[in-house]
């Protein structure tokens, strides 16, 4: 029979069948069954849905298992909340815009008004007609 290269560590191996593409190996097995849940997961709502309920319910039954394995493994935890905060400081980098705006006291009101691009040494460049409208009305801020 033809050897196969295994899909997880790419040691060549011989099939027991022509669909087999991961070796004998525990480790590839145990590759082979997280890609499988994986693409699961991604693909079948039903069972993403029976997977979050499962997972769910064994959590309530496990109230203090991860305080627990946290406990039981603290550099896995400190290194885990050094990542976490790079990757909050990376997020946090690349906002472009938030909630927290601030309103016109006096918004200008609705009509059609002319603007006219200025450059940098004040001359003026491109004009534009555009019409402001009131989409919704925002409370005053000493209604919020």
């Amino acid at each position: 029979m033809e050897t196969k290269t295994c899909n997880a560590c790419g040691r060549t191996f011989t099939p027991r069948s022509k669909t087999q593409n991961y070796c004998v190996h525990p480790e590839c097995q145990r590759e082979r069954r997280r890609r499988w849940q994986q693409k699961k997961r991604r693909e079948d709502a039903d069972y993403r849905d029976n997977d979050a309920r499962s997972s769910k319910a064994w959590a309530s039954e496990n109230p203090d298992y991860w305080r627990q394995y946290r406990n039981r493994n603290s550099s896995y935890t400190e290194h885990n909340r050094t990542l976490q905060q790079q990757r909050n400081r990376k997020h946090k980098a690349s906002v472009i815009a938030n909630e927290d705006v601030s309103y016109l006291i006096n918004p200008p009101p609705a009509g059609r008004y002319r603007m006219v691009k200025i450059s940098n040494d004040g001359t003026p460049g491109d004009v534009w007609i555009v019409e402001i409208a009131v989409l919704a009305a925002i409370p005053a801020a000493e209604d919020v």
